[in-house]
């Protein structure tokens, strides 16, 4: 007589997804390796200068602030299938700040508010519509980079998936992201400087973020070793000893202008099925 053998064996149930391996499956299938925000986010392109991001760092809306772009780096993934409010808490949990499926709504709503996205559908798993990143209200667009080289507003900034699946995101307050941000903005171009030689004095009139912010942001930055410094000295008739200090900061690592580049042409390559 045959013994019939039992079909589930084998068939335990496996452990939940912790923050870490849900950000590693959701972002490799997202497959870019970075997300594209459109300058004018960080900086209108005329007076008055400061954008979006200075209203999300005045109104201290960090966990919107992290939710949105969260949301934009997944947009790949989420059109018609919606992710739930569940979901988008456990990728946004640490063990510093945790985060809960009513922070998640609260931070919705905020998005909602600043009119950066609308939702529709299922209060606990909605649709998420984007705007476009200026908060104009206008539908976000997956206009193509190169169509607004014409246009400085309408540039775009890339900021690498290990942002998120290395837990920068997660070790930077809210003053580090607002510097990294700018830093990302304004070193975007290879061809372009490397380095952001902002003085933090000049922080308000050009990002609408207060002087104290942008060193809280360097020190951030500095202590987790995204960015490097260098101080140059050059003449300065104005200056009581002949010259002055000029600090240049430049991005490192995952961030760098280069990788970047080097992840946009992997990009490209992959797009055109090329090697």
């Amino acid at each position: 007589m045959t013994t019939e053998r039992n079909p589930f064996d084998g068939l335990d149930d496996k452990p939940e997804l912790d923050t870490a391996e849900t950000r590693s499956q959701l972002f490799t299938d997202a497959k870019r390796g970075f997300v594209r925000i459109r300058k004018d986010f960080v900086q209108r392109p005329s007076k008055p200068r400061p954008s979006i991001l200075a209203d999300f760092v005045t109104g201290r809306k960090e966990r919107a602030l992290d939710l949105l772009l969260t949301i934009h780096a997944l947009q790949p993934i989420l059109d018609g299938t919606p992710l739930a409010l569940a979901t988008w808490a456990r990728l946004l949990d640490s063990e510093k700040r945790p985060c809960t499926t009513r922070a998640i709504a609260s931070a919705l709503r905020v998005l909602e508010e600043m009119d950066l996205l609308h939702t529709e559908g299922p209060k606990t798993a909605p649709e998420i519509v984007l705007h476009r990143e200026n908060g104009d209200g206008t539908l976000w667009t997956k206009e193509r980079p190169d169509a607004a080289a014409a246009d400085p507003g309408r540039g775009f900034f890339t900021v690498p998936f290990h942002y998120w699946t290395e837990g920068t995101i997660d070790r930077l307050r809210l003053p580090g992201k607002a510097m990294f941000l700018i830093l990302l903005k304004e070193t975007q171009d290879p061809a372009g400087p490397l380095t952001f030689t902002m003085p933090v004095e000049r922080a308000s009139e050009w990002y609408g973020i207060s002087e104290r912010t942008a060193e809280r942001g360097y020190l951030e930055l500095s202590k987790r070793l995204i960015i490097r410094q260098h101080v140059q000295k050059i003449p300065d008739a104005r200056h009581p000893a002949g010259r002055k200090e000029v600090h240049h900061r430049a991005l490192a690592g995952h961030y760098s202008t280069d990788y970047r580049e080097f992840l946009r042409d992997e990009a490209q390559k992959a797009s055109t099925g090329t090697k």
